[in-house]
């Protein structure tokens, strides 16, 4: 990646004219240049110079079967000839609808949304209209879309008060434990979380803590609602909350919802949504919340949805690509040991985060516990070299997240595993080559 080909140099130099620092997201940018890609195919992408790279972003967790799959290509090339966009209901989004339902028995109803981020907002907009209460809790790190802290700014658990600010807003809590106490004080109308913890469990957090939270919010007749974004159909069919066996009054849904496709969707309890079915003869004479946007259940994405949905309810998908990415993790942590790294790979399900040591820990990446380090710690990030790491593993043929780390899919077998795997060793080792990476360096 250091010699950029023509093509990729050309669209960077379009981009940066046109679109703040040259992207559409913050994790696609890189140094010196982004990455344009021109196809994807399985576990694979190929950029505009015809560079192959094993995909370890998988669309930022929204691709479960693989690019290209062709149930749901199929789907999309029936979806396209009957039409874009009905401005009415369609068949396709009922299927939707109702295969969310069939995978997760606590999604009573649904309605839709054109992201994840819009959900989120939609569930802060209905708590705050089921139990006229504008505080809503969090956990720090937890992510909810960037509108939310954009638009609405968090506060600190120990800064607020009831009259801290006007309007729907986030209380970021510091921990689990105070979180739960600060639900048994009844302050707060609702608790949103990742329930695998920040970022797809960068900060993990366990069954019991998911329980305890769930258990505090209900005595404090607060509303629990789960942030399924990434967990969703990815770490079981029915998400996060089949995986716990933890039943959450309303669920944010987006990315493996829609196959890939912009999508987006609150889940949950029929009495809480009630408040979105703004019909005169729906006999409701309580709050009501006006939902409306362009995008919502369009057949397109609906159709590729249910399609998705369709082939993941068996299982078989999310086993495939968790034993991928448990292979991916076990490997990481051998060849950091065989380099006498002390980085290390953790996760669940088929995701994966890599551990930077921004301490200077000495430990045995076989035997690394993230339970045992603290949040602050395992969130810091070391931009400059995360990017390099990026750049010598797009060198190798490799694309991971910006966290770093990164998803797999289905379509990562084995053989895909060990050769990523093959090329993080050699990347590793031409970066040992140029610095030291036990630490964060001279510009953390």
């Amino acid at each position: 990646m250091n010699d950029h080909g023509s093509n990729v140099s050309h669209l960077a130099a379009r981009a940066l004219a046109i679109m703040p620092g040259g992207v559409s997201h913050d994790g696609r940018q890189l140094e010196p240049l982004s990455l344009f890609i021109r196809s994807a195919e399985g576990a694979r992408k190929t950029d505009v110079d015809g560079r192959i790279y094993i995909d370890f972003a998988c669309g930022n967790g929204a691709i479960l079967l693989g690019h290209g799959n062709s149930a749901t290509v199929e789907a999309a090339h029936e979806a396209i000839g009957r039409g874009f966009h009905f401005s009415a209901g369609s068949e396709a989004e009922l299927r939707w609808a109702e295969a969310i339902g069939a995978m997760m028995p606590a999604a009573q109803q649904v309605r839709f949304t054109s992201s994840g981020n819009e959900a989120c907002l939609l569930a802060l907009a209905v708590s705050r209209a089921v139990n006229g209460n504008p505080a809503i809790l969090t956990i720090a790190g937890h992510y909810h879309g960037w509108a939310a802290p954009a638009v609405l700014p968090t506060i600190p658990l120990h800064e607020y008060t009831p009259s801290a600010c006007g309007g729907t807003h986030l209380v970021e809590a510091p921990s689990v434990a105070e979180a739960i106490g600060a639900l048994r004080n009844g302050r707060f109308g609702a608790v949103i979380l990742e329930p695998t913890g920040a970022s797809f469990g960068k900060i993990p957090l366990g069954h019991d803590e998911a329980r305890q939270l769930a258990d505090a919010a209900r005595a404090a007749r607060a509303i629990y609602i789960f942030d399924e974004t990434i967990t969703g159909f990815r770490v079981a069919p029915g998400g996060a909350q089949a995986l716990y066996g933890v039943t959450p009054d309303l669920i944010v849904l987006g990315k493996i919802l829609g196959g890939g496709l912009p999508c987006g969707a609150l889940a949950g309890r029929r009495d809480l949504l009630s408040v979105l079915d703004n019909r005169q003869s729906n006999g409701h004479t309580g709050p009501r919340v006006a939902h409306m946007g362009t995008g919502n259940g369009n057949p397109l994405v609906a159709t590729v949805g249910a399609r998705t949905l369709l082939a993941i309810a068996d299982g078989k998908a999310c086993a495939r690509a968790d034993a991928a990415g448990e292979r991916l993790r076990i490997g990481l942590n051998s060849i950091f040991a065989e380099q006498n790294l002390s980085w290390a790979a953790y996760g669940i399900s088929s995701g994966f985060h890599i551990f930077m040591n921004p301490r200077g820990r000495s430990f045995d990446p076989l035997a690394f516990d993230a339970a045992r380090i603290a949040p602050a710690e395992l969130a810091a990030r070391h931009v400059g070299l995360t990017n390099d790491l990026r750049i010598a593993l797009l060198a190798e043929g490799i694309d991971i997240n910006p966290w770093p780390g990164g998803l797999l899919s289905a379509a990562h077998d084995a053989e895909t595993v060990d050769e990523a795997l093959a090329g993080f060793r050699r990347a590793i080792g031409a970066m040992a080559e140029r610095r030291t990476m036990t630490g964060w360096g001279e510009d953390s």
